[in-house]
C-alpha cells in the first residue's frame, strides 16, 4: 500500500470520490449530465501528485505506473465503444432499427404482444448493440404507441431490464471491463445465456401476471395511425454486413486471441468499406457524419470513473473489497457488488471489484458479471438503459421504478439460481 486510507490524502481523495458519485446519483434532479461531475472525480490525480510532491518525492515512480495501468485499460474500453457505436450509427441512418419497429407494430400485436416483442428483442439485441442503445430503439417505440401512461411504465421497466441482461456477452459496460481486464473470456461469457434470458424470463412473466393484467379492459396502445418504416437503400445488406463483422470479430477473439477491441475495430472498417461502396453505387449514405455521432458525454464519463477509482485504489480503499472476499464467501461478495451497482450505477462499482483484483474462478468472475451487470436495473439509475428510460418519458422516475421492484427482485434471484444450478450444482462450465 502506497499511501495510507485513513491519512488526509486518502481521506480527500475518498471526499472527492463520494462528491461525484453523489450528484452522478441525482443527476435527473440536478439536470446534469453526469460525465461532468465523473470527469471531476478525476482531481483526485491531482490529490496524490501532491502528496508525492510535498511528502514523498521518491514515490512518484509508483504514481506514473499506475497512471500507465490506467490509460492501458481506457484505450481498450473507450475504442471498443466508440468503434460499436459508430456501427450501430451506421445502421441506424438506414433505418434499419426503425424499420424493425415499423414491422412490429404494423404486427398488430396488441398491448401484450408488442410487451413481450419489445422486451424479447431488447433481451437478444442489446447483448450486440449495448443496454443503451437497446433502451432507446424500443423505448421509442413503446412511446409511440402507448395511450396509457401505467402501460409506458410497466413497459418501459420491461426493456430497462431485458436490455441489462445483455451480461451474457458485451451488451453492458460491466461484461466489456471484465473481459478485457483478463478475468473472464468471450466464451466464458455466453455461459450466462441462461442465468440471463431464464431471469429476464421469470421477471418478465411476473410483470405480466401481477403487473399488465390489471390494464386488462383499458385503452392502452394506438398503432392504426402509425406511419411506415421502411429501410432505406442498401439498408438490408448494411445489416447483413454489419451482423457478420460482429460475429467475425467474436471469432477472431475466441480462435485467434485478437483483442476485442480491435478485432470490433477490423469489423468496423468492413462495415464502413461497404458503405463507401454503396455510395459509389450511387446511394447518399453519408457514412462520415455517422461514424462522429459517438456518445462522447458516455465515454467521457467512463473515463472520469474509471481513473477516480484507480485513485481510490492507489491510496488503497479498494484493499478492503478483497479484504471483502477472503472474510466473506465470494458468491455473498458478488451479490453484494449487485445490489451495490443499483444505488451507485455499476461502473464504478465493476471497476473497484477489478481493481481490488480478489483471486476468483471462471464461476465467479461469471457471477460478478452477471450480479453487477443485471444489478444496474435495481433502481433506475444504477444503468445506463434506466437513464434512457427516464429521459424518454420525464414521468418515468425513481419512485415509478421501484413500484416494480417486486418483479425485479424476480430477476435478480433468479439470475443467480439459474447460475447456481449450472455453475455450482452441475457443474457446467
Amino acid at each position: 500500500m502506497v499511501i495510507d486510507p485513513f491519512s488526509i490524502t486518502g481521506l480527500l481523495v475518498l471526499a472527492i470520490f463520494l462528491i461525484g458519485m453523489t450528484l452522478i446519483v441525482f443527476e435527473a434532479q440536478l439536470e446534469m449530465d453526469k460525465f461532468k461531475p465523473a470527469m471531476f472525480m478525476m482531481s483526485g490525480l491531482i490529490v496524490i501528485g501532491a502528496h508525492y510532491a510535498f511528502y514523498d518525492p521518491n514515490g512518484f515512480q509508483y504514481f506514473l505506473h499506475a497512471q500507465s495501468e490506467i490509460k492501458e485499460e481506457l484505450f481498450g474500453l473507450i475504442a471498443f465503444m466508440a468503434f460499436m457505436w459508430m456501427v450501430v450509427e451506421l445502421l441506424n441512418e438506414r433505418n434499419v432499427f426503425t424499420a424493425l419497429n415499423g414491422y412490429l407494430m404494423r404486427k398488430g400485436l396488441g398491448a401484450r404482444g408488442m410487451f413481450w416483442a419489445t422486451g424479447a428483442l431488447s433481451a437478444l439485441l442489446s447483448p450486440f448493440l449495448n443496454n443503451i442503445t437497446t433502451a432507446m430503439i424500443f423505448g421509442k417505440t413503446v412511446k409511440s404507441i402507448s395511450t396509457n401512461q401505467r402501460y409506458t411504465h410497466i413497459s418501459l421497466c420491461n426493456i430497462v431490464v431485458a436490455s441489462n441482461s445483455g451480461v451474457w456477452f458485451l451488451g453492458t459496460s460491466t461484461s466489456l471491463m471484465v473481459v478485457l481486464a483478463g478475468k473472464i473470456s468471450i466464451a466464458g461469457l455466453l455461459l450466462l445465456i441462461p442465468s440471463a434470458l431464464i431471469g429476464w424470463l421469470l421477471f418478465a412473466a411476473t410483470l405480466h401476471f401481477f403487473y399488465l393484467r390489471k390494464l386488462d379492459g383499458q385503452s392502452l396502445i394506438e398503432v392504426a395511425d402509425q406511419a411506415e418504416s421502411a429501410l432505406k437503400p442498401g439498408g438490408a445488406g448494411l445489416a447483413i454486413v454489419g451482423f457478420f463483422a460482429v460475429f467475425g470479430a467474436v471469432l477472431c477473439n475466441i480462435v485467434l486471441k485478437v483483442s476485442i477491441e480491435f478485432a470490433i475495430g477490423i469489423g468496423l472498417g468492413i462495415v464502413a468499406l461497404y458503405a463507401w461502396l454503396l455510395m459509389r453505387r450511387g446511394i447518399e449514405l453519408p457514412w462520415q457524419d455517422q461514424l462522429q455521432k459517438v456518445e462522447w458525454n458516455a465515454l467521457l464519463f467512463f473515463i472520469g470513473i474509471i481513473t477516480s477509482v484507480a485513485c481510490l485504489n492507489h491510496v488503497g480503499w479498494l484493499s478492503y473489497i478483497s479484504r471483502l472476499f477472503e472474510v466473506l464467501h465470494p458468491t455473498a461478495v458478488n451479490v453484494v457488488l449487485g445490489v451495490a451497482s443499483g444505488v451507485m450505477d455499476n461502473v464504478p462499482v465493476e471497476a473497484a471489484a477489478l481493481m481490488s483484483n480478489p483471486q476468483l474462478g471462471l464461476n465467479q468472475w461469471a457471477l460478478n458479471a452477471l450480479m453487477v451487470g443485471i444489478g444496474g436495473s435495481l433502481t433506475v439509475v444504477g444503468s445506463a438503459a434506466g437513464i434512457m428510460a427516464m429521459s424518454l418519458d420525464k414521468t418515468y422516475s425513481f419512485a415509478v421504478h421501484l413500484k416494480f421492484l417486486p418483479a425485479i427482485l424476480v430477476n435478480f434471484f433468479g439470475s443467480l439460481g439459474i447460475w447456481y444450478l449450472q455453475f455450482e450444482l452441475f457443474g457446467l462450465y
